[in-house]
């Protein structure tokens, strides 16, 4: 360490010697690597580059906490860890919030980062039509810039998830003089700066060498977008890029688990892996519960974390997950096992009898290879209870408008990769419509619970109802997998986190 009490002149000057060695060589690390550019392999491209403005994580996975920053941050345990808040203090009844904030943080531009940027970012996502997640506000009574380095927020009651989500995308603190430029020019207070954006390729961040905390031992930071699986794994192969950042072809490693010169990182299950059903503005069979019902009668999951997942997968029966960032998850996966004769009961009950009575649309993104696995596998599921299943493939911002926003869809595949997200079964408008008053209210009493054991309690019952009401088709949560080359260190080996943080990475 740097900070050691040296004993010898000749000590100190081989220590010396050997930093001079260091620079000399272009390191830049603490580690002695003389490569300091990442590149990671990624499947899905943002939208746009300003982190409030749209629900797409793939915005967050690249530029939270590496660009933007929040007052916490999720770490990868689901834990709230500090950020731009180096710590707080919660009034007795949890109704107020006191951060106490970095006092030498300064924006990309060079403007010094306060309180009072903190309370125009939360107080415009309370009102800001284009912010994805009103929800996560909600709570807020009040935010009061203290003076420039405190922040005190008043809830409106109790909230058990909304400290928890100030570490997602939507909740990062913005600046008033650039958010107007941040779809294509994000500035933030992160330890990286934005530089380019190769729109279908590539999006490139620089070290910030004026951040205020720990400077990260990267130079430059390239996320590559692919959408096939076979390319991200010969990119690595060939040493174009340097991590595949989320698996997508895990039937392939094998061939990396034997090879030294890359290590496989499996971390803890994460994201919901769904086929969503229009529950309202679809094809009007999708009202009916037991049509819902009889085509979650004819999945098999198994098939799916198979097919699709390689087994590197967990069941999951409702709208949860079983890792830390959810204590309340439950398991619903018996509600549903694969019974084809059941699903064609249901079918005839309905008015579906036979085959070809009942044909539905299923919307699949091109960028992402486990909905196209995924659409063959129910393709066939669906055909053998007697449902005809139509596919069409486009884009992710041609689902987002026509799918997520407009409704005009009957089934689609997405992995759902916020966490603590089940709150959305509370909001009739969100994209499967499904509106149900007894849910709503359990979910608002539910964040409104001190007592942890009434709270999970709550959210057994929402678990249980969505299962009951066949909302979606509830498949699987792959497991966390990454295929990095064996050097990289300190890169993240779970994706609870909404983004994937390089600030600790370097090469050995």
């Amino acid at each position: 360490m740097e900070s050691e009490v040296r004993r010898s002149f000749l000590c100190t000057a081989l220590a010396l010697c050997l930093c001079l060695a260091a620079c000399a060589s272009g390191s830049g690390t603490q580690s002695g690597s003389t490569k300091t550019r990442l590149v990671v392999g990624l499947f899905q491209e943002p939208t746009t580059l300003d982190v409030t403005a749209a629900a797409t994580a793939a915005i967050a996975v690249a530029l939270r906490d590496n660009v933007y920053e929040g007052l916490v941050r999720t770490g990868e345990k689901g834990q709230i860890l500090p950020q731009l808040a180096r710590s707080w203090d919660v009034a007795a009844d949890h109704l107020s919030y006191t951060f106490h904030l970095a006092d030498n943080a300064k924006w990309h531009d060079g403007s010094p980062f306060t309180a009072q940027d903190v309370k125009f970012s939360w107080e415009r996502a309370q009102t800001e039509k284009s912010q994805p997640h009103p929800d996560y506000f909600a709570p807020i009574k009040s935010i009061q810039a203290v003076d420039d380095h405190t922040v005190k927020v008043t809830l409106k009651q109790y909230s058990d998830n909304w400290l928890f989500h100030m570490g997602q995308g939507s909740a990062a603190i913005v600046s008033s003089k650039t958010i107007a430029g941040d779809g294509t020019n994000p500035v933030g207070t992160g330890p990286f700066k934005f530089k380019q954006w190769n729109h279908g390729d590539s999006l490139v961040l620089v070290r910030n060498d004026d951040y205020w905390g720990s400077k990260p031992k990267l130079q430059d930071v390239v996320f590559k977008y692919f959408s096939d699986a076979n390319a991200v794994n010969n990119a690595l192969k060939s040493g174009d890029i340097d991590v595949i950042g989320a698996v997508q072809g895990p039937e392939q490693l094998a061939g990396f688990k034997n090879d030294q010169r890359f290590k496989v990182v499996q971390g803890t299950p994460n994201g919901k892996i769904i086929v969503s059903m229009n529950n309202a503005t679809g094809n009007p069979a999708l009202r009916d519960v037991r049509v819902r019902k009889a085509l979650s009668y004819a999945i098999d999951r198994k098939a799916f974390i198979d097919g699709v997942e390689a087994g590197y997968a967990v069941p999951i029966g409702s709208h949860a997950v079983p890792n830390a960032s959810e204590p309340y998850y439950t398991d619903e996966t018996k509600v549903y096992s694969q019974d084809t004769a059941r699903a064609r009961q249901l079918l005839t009950e309905a008015g579906y009898g036979g085959s070809g009575a009942l044909t539905l649309k299923l919307d699949l993104v091109s960028e992402f290879p486990y909905a196209q696995r995924a659409g063959q596998i129910l393709q066939s599921q669906l055909q053998d209870a007697g449902v005809k299943v139509q596919v069409q493939t486009g884009g992710f911002a041609e689902w987002l408008q026509r799918d997520f926003l407009a409704g005009n869809y009957d089934l689609t595949i997405i992995n759902h990769v916020e966490p603590r997200d089940i709150g959305n079964y509370a909001n009739p408008k969100y994209y499967w419509h499904y509106n149900n008053p007894q849910v709503q209210a359990w979910l608002s009493q539910a964040d409104a619970e001190p007592n942890a054991a009434t709270r999970n309690d709550l959210y057994a019952r929402v678990q249980k109802q969505l299962a009951d009401d066949a909302v979606n088709l509830f498949l699987m949560s792959p497991d966390s997998l990454s295929v990095q080359r064996s050097s990289l260190q300190g890169y993240p080996g779970s994706l609870v986190a909404p983004a994937i943080f390089l600030g600790n990475a370097y090469f050995s």
